[in-house]
């Protein structure tokens, strides 16, 4: 199988990555760009520190060109590099720990397309937003924070999930736990994450000037 590089976007990831198992190294390169991003936004989010996030990162692709020979088709290759990030990601706050670091900052920024990020993840789809960048950057912020707040297995659960999109499923293979603990995180990082923002101050100027319902934060 053959692609040239003007190709590798009508590719599937389960095609690149059988590509790169025969060693087109192209192919993984396109891999590796498809993925880049979302996984150094997860990582960042997860461990705090977006120079350690980028190291993960690379280790996190080092992983998956090393392990080629061993991918199985028995569910996605987004699963798959995920469940590598996840896992190093791990292994870095066990060493924070170790090191007796002060843990996870609540200041950390969310990345995205090389910028700091003015989507509000959490938030179901609104199709009116104000033209208000500034409002709309420091209620994200907000959610930011709160989300980060949260013990390690419940935000990331909530990233998985809720910002990434994945399956129940899906999401049990990526944290190695069962579908139902997945549910069961998942209700109460909702609920956790309701709760911390019922309680901030101004929360509903913003939510009143972005015409977003308070039951609209979290899922029920």
């Amino acid at each position: 199988m053959y692609c040239d590089d003007g190709q590798f976007d009508k590719y599937t990831d389960e095609e690149l990555i059988l590509l790169a198992k025969e060693n087109n190294l192209k192919a993984f390169d396109a891999l590796h760009n498809r993925f880049l991003k979302k996984i150094l936004n997860y990582v960042n989010r997860i461990v705090s520190d977006f120079q350690k996030a980028e190291e993960i990162t690379q280790e996190t692709f080092l992983q998956v060109y090393r392990h080629l020979g061993t991918y199985r088709q028995t569910g996605k290759v987004s699963s798959w590099i995920f469940k590598i990030a996840t896992n190093l990601s791990k292994n870095e706050l066990r060493s924070q720990r170790r090191k007796k670091s002060s843990g996870i900052s609540l200041q950390t920024k969310f990345f995205h397309d090389d910028h700091e990020s003015e989507l509000i993840d959490i938030i179901p789809d609104v199709t009116e937003l104000p033209d208000d960048t500034a409002e709309l950057k420091e209620l994200n912020q907000i959610i930011e924070k709160t989300i980060h707040s949260l013990p390690l297995k419940y935000r990331e659960v909530m990233l998985i999930c809720e910002v990434y999109g994945y399956s129940y499923k899906e999401a049990s293979e990526i944290l190695n736990c069962s579908k139902a603990n997945i549910g069961i995180r998942l209700c109460r990082a909702r609920r956790k994450i309701k709760k911390i923002m019922s309680k901030l101050e101004g929360i509903t100027h913003y939510l009143s000037k972005f015409k977003i319902p308070n039951n609209d934060l979290v899922k029920k």
